[in-house]
């Protein structure tokens, strides 16, 4: 008897917990796919827009040229990147301007634009901000993170991840005969009704998604750690309630960013150069920042930098190799490139994760199919009786 009523307590807190966040884990499901193949979507939607005609008899515009127009076009701002968009068939030059508002629990801490230019007059080809324009995938990828509404959504989405680890844990539980089954493939599907159906599509789906959903949901809990410490909470806590509307005026380098450019490859020959970065809000510093060869899983590994003051005078280069990580590091970027988004595996991974990550979507509209039935039965069991 205590086993049917623990069985029926986890059958209930399994199905209420998949009909309660059903949409929400639909719609990260969704966007988390997306996120996986950011770059190549980015490519195949935007490609033809970002490609520009190469013209070898002409020249591209200096970095010095690409930073006045990004102080033209976007003035005051605390943090400047240029370079060339090399992700693109023939490269599109870029700016970006940055700055952090206000910290508010439900807004965006961060807007910025970065604008694409035409690298050989200037020009606008697409411009595009921290609020989706002309750009869907970096909006879903924001979205994916923090439903669009910054720090306290991206607190919401921890929450639905702990939500989910509950109904994995309390599916594992009330689905615990069957688990040894399904992996032998001893359990077929029965496509005689939709009931039966249903059943066997939710019971094989979420056993043999169980691990994958696991890394991917335990690696996004790790990612997020920092809501779990005092200092997160207490950046909220401590704000003042009195705001200057006043506008900061910036200090802006002083030495030309393309002789900065010969330097930086002098200093670290084994790096790729990308683009500046101009931290105003750092009294001008500027960094040139590239890859280095070295890339052990896609992210952060490889990422290089040159650093100068607003002067130019050289102050140190921030790079630190794969070898001399430690073990937090390490742990962080395998975390990020293998278990949460699979590109480490390259393509295949990347797929493999797409599908995978699409399955508690799946899972909750079987989970409602099943709980209706049952909540069918229910009801015309009672109407028997009277």
């Amino acid at each position: 008897m205590k086993k049917i009523f623990l069985n029926r307590k986890l059958f209930t807190i399994h199905s209420w917990l998949g009909l309660f966040l059903g949409i929400f884990y639909l719609l990260i499901s969704i966007s988390g796919a997306v996120s996986v193949f950011r770059f190549e979507l980015n490519s195949l939607i935007y490609g033809n827009k970002m490609n520009v005609v190469d013209e070898p008899s002409k020249k591209r515009i200096s970095y010095d040229s690409i930073f006045s127009i990004a102080k033209k076009e976007a003035p005051d701002m605390p943090y400047y990147v240029c370079g060339f968009e090399e992700t693109y068939k023939n490269s599109p030059a870029f700016y970006s301007a940055v700055t952090h508002v206000t910290p508010k629990l439900f807004e965006n801490n961060m807007q910025y634009k970065v604008n694409y230019l035409n690298p050989y007059d200037g020009k606008l080809i697409l411009p595009t901000n921290s609020n989706g324009k002309n750009n869907i995938i970096d909006w879903l990828m924001g979205f994916h993170y923090s439903l669009a509404l910054g720090e306290g959504g991206e607190f919401f989405v921890v929450l639905l991840d702990i939500g989910l680890l509950i109904s994995i844990i309390t599916g594992l539980i009330f689905y615990r005969k069957y688990i040894l089954k399904v992996l032998t493939f001893r359990i077929k599907i029965r496509f005689s009704n939709w009931r039966l159906a249903t059943s066997g599509l939710h019971r094989i789906i979420g056993t043999w998604s169980l691990i994958f959903n696991l890394l991917i949901f335990l690696s996004g809990l790790y990612i997020q750690q920092r809501f779990f410490t005092e200092k997160w909470w207490t950046k909220y806590s401590a704000i003042s309630e009195h705001h200057t509307t006043d506008k900061i005026q910036y200090p802006l380098p002083t030495v030309s960013l393309d002789s900065l450019k010969t330097i930086a490859i002098k200093k670290a020959p084994y790096m790729h150069f990308l683009s500046f970065g101009i931290d105003c809000s750092n009294n001008g510093e500027i960094s040139a920042v590239g890859t280095k060869q070295e890339s052990n899983f896609q992210a952060y590994d490889n990422y290089c930098a040159v650093n100068f003051d607003s002067a130019g005078r050289y102050v140190n280069i921030d790079y630190i190799p794969w070898k001399n990580y430690d073990t937090a590091r390490k742990f962080y970027d395998i975390n990020f490139s293998l278990f949460h988004t699979g590109w480490a595996l390259g393509i295949p991974g990347k797929i493999l994760w797409c599908i995978m990550g699409l399955t508690p979507a799946f899972l909750s509209i079987t989970g409602f199919l099943l709980w209706w039935r049952k909540r069918s039965s229910r009801n015309n069991a009672k109407l028997k009786i009277v």
